[in-house]
């Protein structure tokens, strides 16, 4: 999916406990990374997953490479005294004929030095391929997308 658009949907819509459970799933997965749980963040990935996001010149290949990445970045926004807070919405879930999920969503990205007011640092929409192992869901693909650097 490098360099491509996310396919479209192919499906109906999530049926609403299905949506909301997705919906709380997104909820746990970005206040760990804004609370600094790199560890934990890393496990909602595949151990195969993708990760793409623009400025990053290599994209990321399987659980342990996003896993040194968000410690590293976790690590020098700890160290420069930085709050991020990621405000998510317009969610959209497409169920797969593979029985995979389609997940489409913008984020806010926020920034600020402790005890600043928060800034905007960028306005992204993700698309993710959401995979269930077991009683739990997945990121197999994310796709992230900064609205002024999309084509």
């Amino acid at each position: 999916m490098h360099g491509e658009t996310a396919p479209p949907p192919t499906g109906p819509f999530a049926d609403p406990a299905l949506y909301t459970e997705i919906t709380q799933f997104y909820a746990w997965h970005m206040a760990l990374m804004d609370e600094g749980e790199p560890d934990a963040w890393a496990d909602a990935y595949t151990e195969d997953a993708v990760f793409e996001e623009p400025g990053r010149t290599n994209v990321l290949r399987g659980r342990e490479a996003i896993r040194a990445s968000i410690t590293k970045r976790t690590a020098e926004l700890a160290a420069a005294g930085t709050v991020m807070r990621h405000w998510m919405s317009n969610l959209a879930v497409t169920p797969q004929p593979d029985g995979t999920l389609r997940a489409t969503y913008y984020s806010l990205a926020m920034r600020a030095p402790r005890g600043e007011r928060p800034d905007i640092f960028a306005h992204v929409v993700c698309r993710d391929a959401l995979v269930r192992e077991g009683e739990r869901w997945l990121i197999r693909h994310r796709h992230v997308g900064i609205d002024a650097l999309e084509k």
